[in-house]
C-alpha cells in the first residue's frame, strides 16, 4: 500500500519524520489554581498545537518525570526511570519512520534530562532537541498560562497564597531554597509581587511558546 504522505495540512512530506514528545510532571502541588499534573498538561497542549500547526507527528506524554532531591512538592521519579519511558518512545518512533524529535519540557527538575540527551541520539541514531519552557512554579506565568488553556479554577485566585501553599513559588520550600539560587530568586519575585491571573499575558505566553515550537520544528525539517 502506498501512503499518501502528501496529504494534509502539512509544511512538507519530510516533516512526517519529525516526531514531537511532551514531558511535563503528573503529581506536584501547585496550589489551589492549577491541578496537580499542570506541567504535563501544558507541555502537552503546547506539544500538539506545533504538531497541528506543522504536520509533525506527535508521539505522545512521557509519564514519569524528575526533580532535584532538595525540592519536595510531589512525587517524582529517577532519572533512569525517565529515559527508560524516552527509550520506549524512541524505539516505537523509529518504527513510524521518525528520524527526528523535538522534546517539549515544560518542568524544570527534567531539564537535567539534557545531558542525555547525546547518548540517546548515538543509541537510536536519532536527532533531538529539547525545547526547555519552564516558569515560577504556580506563579502569575504559570496561572495565567493555565487560565488560557482552561486548566485553572479562577475562582480560587483570592486563596492562592504562599502562606497557605509553601509550594506556590516555592516560597515556603526552605531547603530548595537554600540549595537553589534561581528558586530562593523566584520566591522572592512571588513575595514582592504576589500572584494574579492575566489573561493577556497567557496568551502572550502560549503564543511565543507555540511559536517557538514550531521554529524547532522548521529547523529540523531543514
Amino acid at each position: 500500500m502506498k501512503l499518501r504522505w502528501e496529504g494534509g495540512n502539512i509544511l512538507d512530506k519530510k516533516v512526517h519524520e519529525i516526531g514531537v514528545i511532551a514531558l511535563g510532571s503528573f503529581l506536584e502541588n501547585h496550589g489551589p489554581v492549577l491541578p496537580i499534573d499542570t506541567d504535563a498538561k501544558i507541555a502537552s497542549y503546547i506539544s500538539l498545537m506545533a504538531s497541528l500547526i506543522t504536520g509533525a507527528k506527535f508521539l505522545g506524554v512521557v509519564l514519569p518525570s524528575t526533580e532535584y532531591p532538595y525540592v519536595k512538592h510531589g512525587i517524582h521519579n529517577k532519572t533512569e526511570e525517565v529515559l527508560d519511558y524516552l527509550r520506549f518512545i524512541l524505539s516505537w518512533s523509529k518504527r513510524l519512520g521518525i528520524k527526528k524529535v523535538l522534546i517539549v519540557n515544560c518542568h524544570g527538575g527534567n531539564t537535567t534530562i539534557s545531558k542525555y540527551l547525546e547518548d540517546l541520539e548515538k543509541e537510536f541514531n536519532l536527532k533531538i532537541v529539547m525545547k526547555n519552557i519552564t516558569f515560577i512554579h504556580a506563579g502569575t506565568e504559570e496561572v495565567s498560562l493555565g487560565s488560557v488553556i482552561g486548566i485553572a479554577r479562577e475562582d480560587k485566585i483570592e486563596d492562592h497564597h504562599y502562606i497557605r501553599y509553601p509550594e506556590i513559588g516555592m516560597v515556603g520550600l526552605r531547603e530548595a531554597r537554600e540549595s537553589n539560587k534561581l528558586i530562593d530568586r523566584d520566591a522572592e519575585v512571588v513575595e514582592r509581587e504576589g500572584v494574579k491571573i492575566d489573561r493577556k499575558l497567557g496568551e502572550e505566553i502560549l503564543e511565543r511558546a507555540i511559536k517557538e515550537c514550531v521554529e524547532c520544528i522548521k529547523k529540523l525539517l531543514k
